[in-house]
């Protein structure tokens, strides 16, 4: 075996370096990436875990960032570093659940699609990307609780310094000198910034690193409803507070209102005393008004779905175009690798529906949209579950799934075609299987790696079949 790893490492190392050379980079250049691959195969081989950690951090500080000198994004790379890991190494955890199968099946299906509309190699990286980003969920829950609870206070750390980032780029850094700085990795400053614009007012939203604003309302709101789970006391509630003022500066309304209607469930289903009632009905009444009392967010949140809302307009353009837009490619969809998907403009011009569900449709078909919509009924199902717990934690993690789902998903599309939004989607579901292993007893889950711990495990692995 140290043979064959040997051998797969000067491998790595070679295609990865011509294949610089061969791009049209420097000798520089090449040389900096063969020592980047032999350091990261050393730690593939000997520290699996730092690599989940460097993936912790990089989805939340550098989500649209690329590896130095090549057009690869960093995402990318660590997610197949992981799965690679995954492979190779001995898991902790060998149970599946079904959620895993399922989530196994939607990638094999997607693959027909691929195959069916095949037009250039975009359409193979594309599906590449995102089946990594979906396939993170196995890789994820192979490891012991002590793990994943590390994995996630790191993501959830490394996001709130993310949305500090994003609030210095708002106020003392409108030049963002700060993209200047992360340049080597693929950071302009002209992409920083995103603005609302209502009539001759302009509203600057909070996007750092994420560079779209819609896509970190996505990452705040993964990292909020994860803090929940991995951090106790008064560092949650701190954590929480951060992250939702986080998720509020974006102007999402896909996250805001998963937020606020999240809270309405927990009131609806959850099992509270009359004093905890009181609490969460204080908590919403005083954020609504908090968020009504901030100018931006008022027009931004009470100017939905109006008459002089463009994006409702366009929206609800693109939904009654849609079965005109899909004829002729209802069984296969329109591709992975489109114009749309890759440029901007076209994207504006062809305005294809903002909707996860109908958008999965629109590019891999009937069958690949309903396989998604299916697991996220069965996901929310699980979500549910947690919602009806003792634990608020718990429960509030699952009223945020289903919350998004319901809503969040039908107005922004954004976890379907962006690969930092599918990966928030993945870690979503990871916590959600944790949230409800967790979900029937005060105390913490105990380490797989005794006898009695894996007794624990595996009954409640059990338990979501």
């Amino acid at each position: 075996m140290g043979i064959v790893r040997s051998l797969a490492i000067v491998a790595v190392v070679a295609a990865g370096t011509f294949g610089c050379l061969l791009a049209g980079e420097s000798v520089a250049t090449a040389a900096f990436l063969g020592i980047a691959l032999i350091a990261g195969s050393y730690i593939g081989l000997q520290h699996p875990t730092w690599l989940l950690w460097a993936l912790a951090v990089i989805v939340a500080l550098l989500p649209a960032g690329y590896v130095p000198g090549t057009p690869v994004p960093l995402i990318f790379t660590l997610t197949m570093a992981v799965l690679l890991a995954t492979v190779i190494h001995p898991r902790d955890v060998t149970t599946f659940t079904p959620l895993e199968y399922a989530l196994i099946a939607f990638v094999g299906v997607a693959g027909l699609s691929v195959v069916a509309t095949l037009q250039s190699i975009d359409d193979i990286v594309e599906y590449v990307k995102w089946s990594g980003a979906i396939l993170l969920v196995v890789a994820l829950l192979r490891l012991r609780a002590d793990q994943l609870r590390t994995f996630g206070q790191v993501f959830v750390v490394a996001s709130a310094a993310s949305a500090a980032v994003g609030l210095a780029m708002q106020t003392v850094d409108k030049s963002a000198r700060t993209f200047d700085l992360l340049s080597p990795f693929g950071y302009d400053a002209s992409s920083a910034g995103r603005f609302v614009f209502d009539g001759a007012s302009v509203t600057a939203r909070l996007s750092g690193t994420y560079i779209d604003p819609n896509a970190a309302g996505i990452g705040f709101l993964a990292a909020l409803m994860i803090s929940l789970l991995v951090f106790d006391g008064y560092r949650r509630s701190m954590i929480a507070a951060v992250l939702f003022a986080a998720v509020a500066l974006t102007l999402s309304r896909a996250a805001i209102f998963s937020v606020v209607l999240a809270l309405l469930l927990m009131l609806a289903f959850h099992t509270m005393s009359a004093r905890g009632r009181a609490a969460l009905v204080g908590t919403l009444v005083g954020g609504m008004a908090l968020l009504s009392a901030i100018p931006a967010s008022r027009r931004r949140i009470f100017s939905s779905f109006g008459d002089g809302d463009t994006g409702s307009a366009a929206r609800t353009d693109a939904l009654r175009e849609f079965p005109e837009k899909m004829s002729g490619h209802w069984l296969f969809g329109h591709g992975w690798g489109i114009a749309e998907f890759k440029d901007p403009e076209k994207a504006f011009t062809i305005n294809y529906v903002a909707n996860a569900p109908l958008l999965s449709v629109y590019r891999g078909g009937l069958i690949v949209g309903i396989v998604f919509t299916a697991i996220m009924i069965y996901a929310c199902y699980l979500a549910y579950r947690c919602l009806r717990s003792s634990r608020p934690e718990v429960a509030l993690y699952g009223g945020c799934f289903i919350a998004f789902f319901v809503l969040g998903m039908q107005l922004d599309f954004s976890t379907v075609s962006i690969p930092v939004s599918v990966t928030d989607l993945s870690l979503m579901l990871v916590f959600l299987v944790v949230a409800l292993r967790n979900s029937g007893t005060r105390e913490p889950l105990r380490q797989p790696g005794s006898a009695a711990g894996r007794a624990v495990v595996d009954d409640r692995l059990r338990s979501l079949r």
